[in-house]
């Protein structure tokens, strides 16, 4: 029964309702309707960074594939640009209860730059002393400096890419991870006080077999 297409909620609206057509009306309508959400009503927030130093072949979200870490900065003024208006529209003083950081990797940001987004993140809403704070991490392109600036911004729950350690299936998905690289990560996070963490695994790889997964 699991043998069969599902929806995908890596992002929403679905890629799938995105088409030429949507103009600025939707935005606009968006924009109103934020300004009626109850004020005692909390919110959760989710950040999109899209970019990745390489593309995994089984990868379904919205990602740019690049190594020009320059992009990075721009994408970031634009997010808080972006977080900006959604605060000035829902008040400053909401409370913010949830964070993702998600992508992509949002490891290809430089540490200034996640720095900058999780401080402009504190500077639009009111935070919460236990709001849920998470981010995706890629386990073979996370710095230690990375580390340090969102474990000192209060992240605590980490999201790891693995899919599978079978050799011949991370060379089918154009994604090699050593268990040791992907075990330094989690050592290194855990050290900071990152300690909810999940990985994610990918069953119906290319090479896979039941005994090997």
């Amino acid at each position: 029964r699991h043998a069969r297409p599902g929806p995908r909620y890596t992002s929403y609206p679905p890629a799938t309702e995105l088409t030429a057509a949507v103009d600025g009306a939707p935005a606009r309508a968006e924009h109103e309707r934020l300004g009626r959400e109850p004020s005692d009503r909390p919110i959760s927030l989710y950040c999109h960074l899209p970019f990745c130093s390489s593309l995994c072949w089984y990868c379904g979200c919205n990602v740019i594939a690049t190594r020009d870490r320059s992009r990075a900065a721009p994408y970031v003024d634009t997010l808080l640009a972006e977080i900006a208006l959604v605060s000035q529209r829902l008040g400053r003083d909401r409370r913010l209860v949830e964070v993702a950081l998600g992508g992509g990797s949002p490891n290809f940001l430089a540490a200034a730059d996640m720095a900058r987004l999780c401080q402009g993140i504190r500077d639009a809403f009111d935070v919460a002393p236990d709001a849920h704070l998470g981010v995706e991490l890629d386990p073979r392109d996370t710095s230690d400096e990375l580390l340090d600036v969102v474990a000192a911004a209060g992240y605590r729950r980490m999201s790891v890419g693995v899919q599978d350690f079978d050799p011949a299936v991370q060379e089918a998905i154009h994604r090699v991870q050593s268990a040791e690289e992907t075990a330094r990560l989690l050592d290194a996070a855990r050290a900071r006080g990152l300690h909810d963490v999940n990985v994610d695994l990918v069953y119906g790889l290319p090479k896979q077999t039941a005994e090997r997964f």
